[in-house]
């Protein structure tokens, strides 16, 4: 007949199997809730999530080379991005600093110290002593609760909303870097119609001039030239100026040191009418692309470091176990140090739990409930505004091809109409007048039809910008917006 089996516990496995039993459910205890709010999206645009709608380099959609090189070179010297990548660097080390606690504590200590011994105390006999102490030290808090892993957990949470933010403000200077040069080559542009119409008045108030004085034609004519002249030489000197404002404003963007700023003039790429047009605009954005948006992920990670915080804020209420040791060798001579008899060592749990604190944990709980709470309505409030974004940017982005379509057709309209002016006007069927309405309002719709195209350009920068950072047509999709362009 078998005995049954008689199993020993010694009180040190008893100690290890409690801590075990007591630890391993803390991995789960109070976790947060690491999921964003459900966000009711427009049906309308609800589409088939896919990553590959995402496009970081929404640029090049554009084929000027010189912007991309803009772009690259204010990524690696803006002082606002800088900035952002440092705050970065910060959150990954509070990442390292709560997470540390984690962990067992170990140290060396070391002591050397020399005493003389009250002749009247409990320890007289001593008199004078020598004592060398050297022991490595442990603690290590039992995270039962799950205080210190939503501590941590806030802090990683507080990193990824840095690194979001990092994004977001890479994203608003790419925009502002675009719109920026953009605005540059438009003035360029518009400065170069303003010239060009000054040469033409000028020959035109030469041309009326002779005219005046061989008898052909009367005085007014001549100050009705001279007078348009005056009018396309005041442009000049206005448009020089702000090509002069947008340069400095690039230069800053592009971070460049002062004396660069002052002595150099940025880079000219392409012309207004030369850009790239981007692809027609999907007939439906996916609303998951809005969610990927950097703000929004931000708002997202912020909200979730909140309730990390609150979980941990909770856990004060309940009690903190801790171990110590100290293991090591103590001697009254230094030649014994390192003997076996100087040997020591101790090993202790310790247990705290507040009692009584005066409201302390209580409010301490309130306080990161009501950040968690601005954190959801920050978060809430960020994808409003996203959409509201999008959609005002693709009814803009619309209109703005409208526009400059009209305006492209005006502009050939005038064209046509002065050349009609001046035949009927060297032939004596109309008066110089028509020919001047005719050609200030041709300059005046050149100025406007580069404007136009400035705007359109720059609205579909706003709408990269709305959407998070572009995206990529699908293959059936590329295929029809090729067609509609061609067409």
């Amino acid at each position: 007949m078998n005995k049954p089996t008689t199993l020993f516990v010694t009180p040190r496995r008893a100690l290890i199997a409690a801590l075990l039993a007591l630890t391993l459910p803390g991995c789960a205890f109070m976790q947060p809730d690491k999921t964003a709010p459900a966000t009711e999206l427009p049906a309308a645009e609800r589409m088939q999530s896919d990553a590959g709608w995402i496009d970081n380099h929404w640029w090049d959609q554009f084929g000027d080379p010189l912007l991309a090189q803009l772009i690259q070179t204010a990524r690696t010297n803006n002082q606002n991005l800088a900035q952002a990548v440092a705050r970065v660097d910060q959150a990954r080390a509070v990442v390292g600093i709560n997470s540390s606690a984690q962990f067992p504590q170990l140290d060396l200590q070391g002591a050397g110290a020399k005493q003389k011994v009250s002749g009247k105390g409990p320890q007289a006999t001593l008199g004078t002593y020598t004592d060398y102490q050297l022991a490595a030290a442990a603690s290590w808090e039992l995270d039962i609760w799950g205080r210190l892993a939503n501590l941590t957990e806030g802090a990683r949470r507080d990193l990824m909303a840095a690194e979001y933010n990092r994004d977001a403000v890479s994203l608003a200077l790419d925009a502002e870097v675009a719109q920026t040069y953009f605005n540059l080559i438009a003035l360029d542009g518009q400065l170069q119609i303003a010239r060009d119409t000054i040469q033409s008045r000028v020959e035109s108030y030469d041309l009326q001039t002779k005219r005046f004085k061989g008898g052909l034609i009367s005085e007014l004519d001549v100050r009705q030239s001279e007078a348009e002249l005056n009018t396309a030489q005041a442009a000049e000197p206005n448009l020089v100026g702000e090509i002069a404002q947008t340069e400095s404003a690039l230069a800053v963007l592009l971070g460049e040191t002062p004396q660069q700023i002052i002595e150099t003039l940025p880079e000219r790429g392409k012309r207004i009418d030369e850009i790239g047009h981007p692809p027609v605009i999907p007939s439906g954005l996916p609303s998951d692309l809005l969610l990927r948006r950097p703000d929004i992920q931000q708002a997202e990670a912020t909200l979730i470091g909140a309730r990390a915080r609150v979980e941990a804020a909770r856990a004060a209420y309940f009690p903190t176990i801790s171990l110590t040791g100290l293991a090591g060798v103590e001697s009254l001579a230094f030649g014994d140090l390192f003997t076996g008899a100087a040997k020591t060592w101790s090993f202790a749990g310790n247990l705290g739990m507040p009692l009584f604190n005066g409201g302390l944990t209580a409010a301490q709980v309130d306080q990161a409930r009501g950040i968690e709470r601005e954190a959801l309505a920050v978060y809430r409030g960020t994808v409003q505004s996203a959409f509201g974004d999008v959609r005002a940017a693709l009814v803009v982005n619309d209109q703005a091809a409208k526009a400059t379509e009209a305006l492209r057709n005006k502009v050939q309209a005038l064209t046509r109409q002065l050349r009609l002016a001046n035949l009927r006007y060297d032939n004596g069927y109309s008066s110089y007048l028509d020919v001047l309405d005719t050609e200030r309002n041709l300059f005046d719709a050149r100025l406007s039809l580069v404007q136009a195209q400035l705007a359109e350009l720059n609205d579909r920068v706003s709408l990269y910008k709305a959407v998070g950072g572009g995206w990529r047509l699908a293959a059936d999709q590329s295929a029809s917006a090729a067609q509609k362009t061609t067409n």
